[in-house]
């Protein structure tokens, strides 16, 4: 299906990576590599962080000996209810996401394997367990980032080798925060994602989304920093390579 998806679109891709990370999915998941261009990246998402036993660790340490097997994640904090639409309050919840964070954090620093992070409504926490647990020469990438410009100030300038991750969101109207935090954040301190199937960027908004998506985050991003979609393409590329090792 993603693929038929791809066929015909307009897009700059060269290469993706692709997440698996819920129990369920791990396998699904590595199926994909075999296809020329597509890297993985596993681990544990916070909402799934109640799969995680000493199985799944072995299952994650064995994936993380695959060839094409780039970082580790996403893993980290989501404190979001959707019932009030504001934080989970449960500590049990809370607790449990923070253990399953940390342990991952630390299992990528000992392979030496870029992490991939999630963090919804958990800024704060978020920032402390990283900076208990990341040297701060990690490579690190905040995977869809809608977090508030403060965070994203604090973990750039903590963590040297850490990029801020944007997807399509970036190109919604009722998401200047984001496109804020874009702004202020240095070109080179950028990737660009689509999170699909989520998250597709206007003028696809509601449908599904697909890597070949990338380039209309490119265009918002090279608008947002008065810079041409070459630039952007170019710099993020280049960044990508670096923090994964592609």
């Amino acid at each position: 299906e993603w693929r038929d998806s791809l066929e015909g679109s307009e897009n700059d891709l060269e290469a993706c990576v692709n997440i698996g990370c819920q129990k369920a999915d791990l396998e699904q998941a590595a199926s994909f590599l075999k296809y020329d261009g597509i890297y993985g990246a596993f681990g544990i998402h916070p909402l799934h962080a109640h799969d995680w036993d000493d199985e799944v660790e072995k299952k994650l340490l064995a994936m993380m000996t695959m060839q094409k097997v780039v970082a580790w994640g996403e893993c980290g904090l989501d404190y979001f209810d959707k019932k009030t639409r504001g934080q989970v309050k449960d500590p049990k919840l809370r607790g449990l996401q923070r253990k399953v964070f940390a342990k991952q954090m630390d299992l990528a620093v000992s392979l030496k394997k870029p992490l991939v992070v999630h963090t919804r409504f958990a800024e704060e926490d978020t920032l402390e367990l990283m900076e208990k647990h990341l040297p701060t020469e990690h490579p690190v990438h905040v995977h869809c980032f809608t977090s508030s410009n403060t965070l994203a100030q604090a973990l750039l300038e903590r963590f040297s080798s850490l990029r801020l991750g944007f997807t399509g969101v970036v190109t919604f109207k009722n998401a200047p925060e984001v496109q804020e935090v874009v702004r202020n954040t240095p070109l080179e301190r950028i990737l660009l994602e689509t999170d699909s199937p989520y998250m597709a960027p206007e003028p696809f908004r509601g449908r599904i989304a697909h890597p070949g998506h990338v380039s209309y985050v490119a265009d918002k991003i090279a608008s947002l920093k008065g810079v041409s979609r070459a630039e952007v393409l170019a710099t993020c590329r280049k960044s990508t390579r670096l923090i994964y090792g592609i």
